[in-house]
């Protein structure tokens, strides 16, 4: 059974049979009168909110949990809320697919083209060989390796594909230069910025699991950056001081803000604002890539929809790091 497409499926009153992916463990609301299902369909195309209004029909995923399942759907609207409502859903009968072939990606050549573009951008600004040296070591730890470029940077909202922490990350480190270049008088701390960029969502390879919370999701990515920074205390004295390791730990658990433990350094409040002007843009922009028509609803409202260019993917390569 071919894999729905969700961006196709959310037109208003289309019907779309086919297989999906639920990768995370949906809820059950109170509605008026009954309790609902609402979760979300992972594909490569996009995301899409489900519900499932019937007792009968929910029950499935109730019993079987995350996993492929073979759905009918029909595209809904409700106040702006574009959503699938499942008329069927049972696990998948079809053998031949993983929830690797739902995943949506990155070209890893895109990743690539972004780390070689802010490197350049930011050596230009200030950024020093015991920075550089320092990421290098860090991107090629085991524990990292296997993850960074793999993890995506959200399972909701912003860069929620493989290879989006990553990429989250590098498109940070190019705003950083921009910044810099504005503000000639940050070229002094370049080396701390530049670091604390690369490493403020470091966390997010033991937080995240494909997409979905992992084993031990509670331990939010702040908490377990922090863990994984005390590997590279020695060098990063030993490059620079303690006051440097000190700021680089602020910045990993203030970085969300108000939105978590206040900043307690300017850098964090910088890091802090680039990361919400970065993940903010480019969830507005998947947002109205996935919305239907041209009126896009936030928190703000209806928004009406701006020209994009389509999407340009570079051809699969290795990263070469």
């Amino acid at each position: 059974m071919a894999i729905i497409n969700l961006k196709e499926a959310s037109e208003v009153d289309r019907i779309s049979e086919g297989a999906v992916l639920i990768n995370e463990e949906p809820v059950l609301r109170q509605g008026k009168h009954k309790p609902f299902m609402i979760g979300t369909f992972i594909g490569p195309d996009g995301n899409s909110e489900f519900r499932i209004w019937e007792e009968q029909i929910y029950q499935s995923v109730v019993e079987n949990g995350t996993g492929i399942y073979d759905a009918s759907v029909v595209g809904s609207e409700y106040n702006g809320n574009y959503y699938l409502t499942v008329r069927r859903i049972r696990p998948t009968l079809e053998d031949g697919l993983e929830r690797s072939d739902f995943l949506p990606q990155i070209p890893k050549l895109q990743i690539k083209k972004h780390w070689q573009e802010a490197n350049l951008a930011l050596k230009e600004q200030g950024l020093t060989e015991s920075a550089m040296f320092i990421a290098k070591e860090i991107l090629n730890d085991p524990e990292v390796v296997s993850r960074f470029f793999v993890e995506g940077a959200a399972i909701y909202h912003h860069d929620n594909k493989i290879g989006g922490l990553a990429n989250h990350s590098f498109k940070m480190l190019r705003i950083l230069a921009a910044v810099i270049a504005n503000l000639p008088a940050l070229r002094k701390s370049c080396d701390l910025l530049y670091l604390g960029v690369l490493l403020h969502d470091i966390g997010k390879i033991h937080e995240y699991d494909n997409l979905a919370p992992s084993e031990f999701w509670y331990a939010n990515h702040r908490v377990r950056g922090i863990e994984f920074l005390t590997k590279y205390k020695e060098l990063i004295v030993e490059r620079y001081d303690e006051a440097f390791y000190r700021q680089l730990q602020a910045i990993i658990i203030g970085h969300h803000g108000e939105y978590g433990d206040r900043p307690t350094t300017v850098a964090t409040g910088i890091v802090h604002y680039i990361d919400t002007l970065e993940s903010q843009v480019t969830g507005l922009l998947e947002k109205q890539r996935d919305t239907p028509g041209v009126k896009i609803r936030n928190e703000w409202g209806f928004l009406e929809a701006i020209p994009l260019d389509d999407e340009f993917y570079f051809e699969e390569e290795a990263i070469e790091r």
